[in-house]
């Protein structure tokens, strides 16, 4: 069963775009930035949470604890859609329990397309995540961004496109690693064997109800085993999508569970 911290309970906290730096004793604070104006058909941005000394947030899964972040654009006007997309994270431990997120500071490069791309769009965050350091403080945010068609360079278009050449690059699995089942594990587990050069973690994401857990293992190898998985059900026939970091940046790819196999 994952285990997950109880949050204290505070007021939410609400940073708008533009703040001042947030003072030190405050967990976090969230800016929403620009890149400039309408290009291909969207326009680009980024979500900035800096963090207090020794505070965790958190990836989309949070490992063995901690809270994923949530983002509501339903307040905005003239937005066909909003895509938010993360950087790899890092592994972090936290009461002896492993956890995936960031220290100090990550961007989300969020990707906006408009309803009439001749029209301005209002942009409206709200975001809901977790400040975590001895305890969990859930944090809530609200910003707003006013888009131009022919608009300027943007508030911040340096860590807009940091924020987006951090984004893992999308590979097929038989490029990026291969996978084999370990006989006799009391889970079904394999060994994922990078292809990639300078591999230094791997990070799983399995659908809905089930847990895949990832180690390092042996020769710079990690250990894949989904340990949760909803009573009766088979190991998942969906894709499970593995981010792998490296030292030439993440990767992203998926791969298919099929009892003590696992394919492209």
């Amino acid at each position: 069963m994952r285990i997950f911290r109880t949050l204290a309970i505070f007021l939410p906290l609400t940073f708008p775009f533009g703040a001042a730096a947030a003072p030190v004793n405050d967990k976090a604070r969230v800016s929403f930035v620009s890149g400039g104006g309408l290009g291909d058909g969207a326009y680009q941005a980024a979500i900035v949470i800096d963090l207090a000394p020794h505070t965790t947030t958190y990836w989309r899964n949070p490992g063995e604890a901690g809270s994923p972040p949530a983002f509501d654009f339903s307040g905005s006007s003239n937005l066909a859609s909003a895509d938010v997309a993360m950087p790899a994270p890092t592994r972090i431990v936290e009461a002896g329990m492993d956890v995936f997120g960031w220290h100090d500071r990550v961007a989300f490069a969020v990707t906006i397309k408009p309803k009439d791309a001749a029209k301005p769009v209002t942009a409206a965050l709200k975001m809901d995540y977790a400040a975590c350091e001895k305890i969990c403080i859930p944090m809530h945010a609200e910003a707003q961004l006013e888009l131009q068609p022919a608009g300027g360079p943007g508030s911040e278009p340096a860590v807009v496109a940091a924020a987006r050449a951090a984004v893992p690059t999308t590979m097929g699995a038989g490029a990026a690693a291969s996978l084999a089942p370990v006989p006799g594990a009391d889970k079904p587990t394999w060994i994922v064997t990078p292809k990639a050069g300078g591999a230094t973690d791997l990070f799983a994401e399995a659908p809905d109800g089930y847990f895949a857990e990832t180690k390092p293992a042996a020769n710079g190898a990690f250990r894949l085993t989904l340990v949760e998985a909803p009573k009766g059900a088979p190991v998942p026939k969906t894709p499970l999508r593995l981010t792998m970091p490296t030292a030439a940046g993440a990767i992203e790819f998926s791969v298919r569970l099929d009892g003590g196999r696992a394919s492209p």
